[in-house]
């Protein structure tokens, strides 16, 4: 996407948060929204439509028109009841040219603050965001919006309250990384890559060091492993997945990957994307008697019948596995192995990637977005009509400003984050969902 498109874009993006922050505020249900990209009876000054199930169960039709500027637009002439006009000026505080819709709902953004005014359900209300924080991405919007809370009687918290909207409303997606193991005790995914290649190169650590400088800290380039100078990497990659000192009983029901099991259970028919090698997920499911389907490569079979499918979209190494090629054979571990998944988009595990990111709603657990391939995915994913999300841990002793710069950027890859401080909060979170 171009520059130019893609700021256009991320204006869209946050015109679509500010609407759905207006019917937070208003009282209404998440349960009673939905989105609409056609019936516009070929207009093509409409970006989309939004149906509302009032409290009287009337069904509210909104048609939506998001302008980058006021050159050419009538705000008069669009004051009908049912129109939202978006418009993008260059700042509030010296724009005076407001016109009080009789009708309509209006919203004038600057990219920083908003002024909205007008009606909706029937009612007339008027907000203003006065955001005076900087931010090193411009704005702290997202921020801003999710400071109040209990403002709703459907969810206590907007970031909530829009989890739950995509959630009730979209086929979900749950996208786990290697972080959905460590308060088992095991490691995160840099913390296995350093493990084995202090493995590698018996643990000289200087000449890891000395090999990064010239080859960059990059995903599989100071981290190369492979089955050279008799280095066994399966056995022992099997070794760091399976046989770590256990710091919680994956048993225990408080650990995040248990009530992601709970989260299955309770939404029937969301998908698993994991870039994990192991079955640890498949291990609890089996335990609670719910039948699963495990793809980890074109061959799979997938029954219909199964509760939730499971995407290993880097492949598959089930315990003690090591030695059996149809095993890890499927496995993408090593530097060529991801230059080769990356640039052949017609594969199953890209196609599946992209399919998910782009239409469900996808809850990302256990996941950092260094991996230029994750990030390169989630741009060709856009949606205008939907966020994901995904939940980060807050560093100990970083400033809050971090946070919030960092939420921005997350943003703009159409994510929204949740942060908490410790890892169980991410099954509470889950679990009022």
């Amino acid at each position: 996407m171009k520059e130019k498109e893609r700021n256009k874009y991320i204006f869209s993006k946050k015109c679509l948060l500010i609407l759905n922050y207006l019917y937070y505020i208003n009282d209404v249900s998440y349960k009673d929204v939905t989105f609409r990209s056609f019936g516009f009876h070929f207009d093509p000054s409409c970006n989309f439509k939004v149906i509302i199930n009032s409290l009287k169960n009337h069904i509210h039709k909104y048609i939506v028109r998001i302008f980058t500027s006021l050159r050419g637009v009538n705000i008069e002439e669009l004051d009908i009841m049912g129109n939202v006009n978006i418009v993008k000026i260059n700042d509030i505080k010296k724009f005076d040219n407001f016109y009080k819709p009789k009708s309509s709902l209006n919203i004038f953004f600057d990219e920083v603050s908003f002024i909205a005014e007008g009606y909706i359900e029937g009612k007339y209300f008027e907000y203003t965001l006065n955001n005076k924080e900087k931010s090193t991405f411009k704005d702290d919007l997202l921020h801003s919006l999710n400071n109040e809370s209990n403002l709703n009687n459907s969810n206590e918290s907007f970031i909530e309250w829009l989890m739950k909207l995509y959630t009730f409303k979209l086929p979900t997606t749950l996208v786990l990384g290697a972080g959905i193991n460590c308060d088992y005790g095991a490691k995160d995914w840099k913390g296995l890559i350093s493990s084995l290649n202090n493995e590698f190169y018996n643990n000289n650590l200087e000449g890891i060091k000395e090999t990064a400088h010239y080859v960059g800290d990059e995903l599989f380039v100071s981290s190369k492993v492979l089955k050279t100078n008799g280095f066994d990497v399966y056995k022992s990659l099997n070794k760091e997945l399976y046989l770590f000192k256990e710091a919680k009983s994956f048993n225990d029901s408080d650990s995040n990957l248990y009530n992601c099991v709970n989260f299955i259970i309770n939404h029937k028919g969301t998908n698993v994307i994991t870039y994990n090698y192991d079955t640890n997920l498949e291990y609890l499911l089996k335990k609670r008697g719910i039948l699963y389907n495990t793809i980890y490569d074109e061959n799979s079979f997938i029954l219909k019948e199964s509760f939730v499918n499971i995407y290993h979209v880097h492949g598959l190494l089930p315990f003690d596995k090591y030695n059996e090629s149809k095993f890890t054979d499927s496995l993408v571990f090593t530097e060529s192995e991801y230059f080769n998944l990356y640039n052949n988009p017609y594969t199953w595990n890209i196609s599946k990637q992209l399919h998910d990111f782009t239409f469900n709603a996808c809850i990302f657990i256990g996941i950092s977005l260094t991996d230029p391939n994750m990030k390169r995915l989630l741009e060709l994913s856009k949606n205008p009509l939907k966020f994901n999300f995904i939940f980060l841990k807050k560093e100990k002793d970083y400033k809050e400003s971090v946070f919030k710069d960092l939420t921005n950027y997350y943003f703009t890859y159409d994510l929204i984050p949740i942060w908490v401080n410790e890892f169980n909060e991410i099954g509470d979170y889950l679990n009022r969902i």
